[in-house]
């Protein structure tokens, strides 16, 4: 489905929706990067560093060398770093696989990576959604080591999520493994604190959804006129995950024409556009949960590693 098709399907459901990765344009990753220096409520960023940090020794024994790194939503590649410093002091060389879908900013990034690592690093970006990442290191032979790091991958519905796991499965030998960080947290004031904070910082980075709708499709939704609303939804079940619901709640009758769709959007007082696809987004998993998880993709979670708040889990998943 491309862009535009996926547009007018969102605003045109019921409930009306954008999706998670429609925010993250070059715009959108400068915000993101804003949200995890200065939202001190935004406790994944931190925590994940701290689990990265005292693990990655630990995490690459555990690949045969020489591995190829691939990161699934690379970003600024910032937490990669840690990573190719490590599988470097191991093998003179590595081949750097980032899978992003803002490609301009894929590129600066994939050229800063360059310039620090020389020769050392051989960096080939893929720009393209999760589905296109996937298909193309399908076709890139040697061992891997797949790390899907930051909230990308629980921004995702469930039944995405398993079929993201058993595509992976599928291009993935008994040498590979696929590292994926996942929050284990289930306080809801913490949640809701982390991903619509008191002070507004993160407010942009979901606003930009709208935003950016209006600089590419001729919109002119005015985000003045909603009010964004988080709610932490908890989940014991095996195969349905806690979650937080993030919506824009309109505060007036509205209605726009966004030109560049062909359509028109109507809101009413106190409807929403919900800001992510299926129930909810950034999904919160228990130990079991992350079990059934790996089993539906047709694999097998092999060994976890948790930060010192116990918010994190870097989750080590093998055929």
């Amino acid at each position: 489905m491309d862009i535009k098709t996926a547009l007018i399907e969102g605003l045109q459901s019921n409930p009306k929706y954008l999706p998670v990765w429609y925010r993250y344009d070059k715009q959108g990753s400068l915000y993101n990067d804003k949200c995890l220096s200065d939202n001190k409520f935004y406790y994944f960023y931190k925590s994940e560093l701290n689990v990265i940090s005292t693990s990655v020794k630990e995490i690459i024994d555990q690949v045969a060398s020489p591995c190829i790194l691939v990161e699934m939503g690379s970003g600024n590649s910032e937490k990669s770093r840690t990573f190719i410093d490590a599988i470097l002091q191991r093998q003179k060389t590595l081949t750097y696989i980032p899978v992003d879908i803002s490609a301009d900013f894929l590129q600066e990034c994939s050229d800063a990576l360059s310039v620090d690592y020389g020769e050392k690093l051989n960096v080939k970006p893929i720009a393209g959604d999760y589905s296109v990442g996937i298909q193309q290191i399908s076709s890139i032979p040697g061992r891997k080591l797949i790390i899907w790091l930051g909230g990308g991958f629980q921004n995702q519905p469930y039944s995405v999520q398993v079929q993201r796991i058993h595509s992976l499965s599928q291009t993935m030998t008994e040498e590979d493994r696929l590292l994926i960080a996942l929050d284990i947290t289930q306080d809801a004031e913490a949640v809701e604190n982390a991903y619509l904070d008191p002070t507004g910082v993160a407010a942009p980075l979901y606003l930009n959804a709208l935003w950016r709708l209006n600089r590419e499709y001729g919109g002119n939704i005015d985000t003045d006129k909603f009010q964004l609303e988080a709610k932490f939804e908890r989940s014991t079940e095996a195969d349905r995950l806690s979650r937080l619901v993030l919506k824009a709640v309109s505060k007036c009758d509205q209605r726009y024409n966004i030109t560049g769709l062909g359509i028109d959007v109507t809101f009413k007082t106190g409807e929403y556009l919900q800001l992510h696809e299926g129930e909810g987004v950034s999904c919160k998993y228990s130990e079991h949960q992350i079990r059934t998880l790996a089993q539906k993709g047709g694999q097998r979670l092999d060994k976890i590693w948790t930060d010192s708040e116990n918010h994190v889990a870097l989750c080590f998943i093998a055929k």
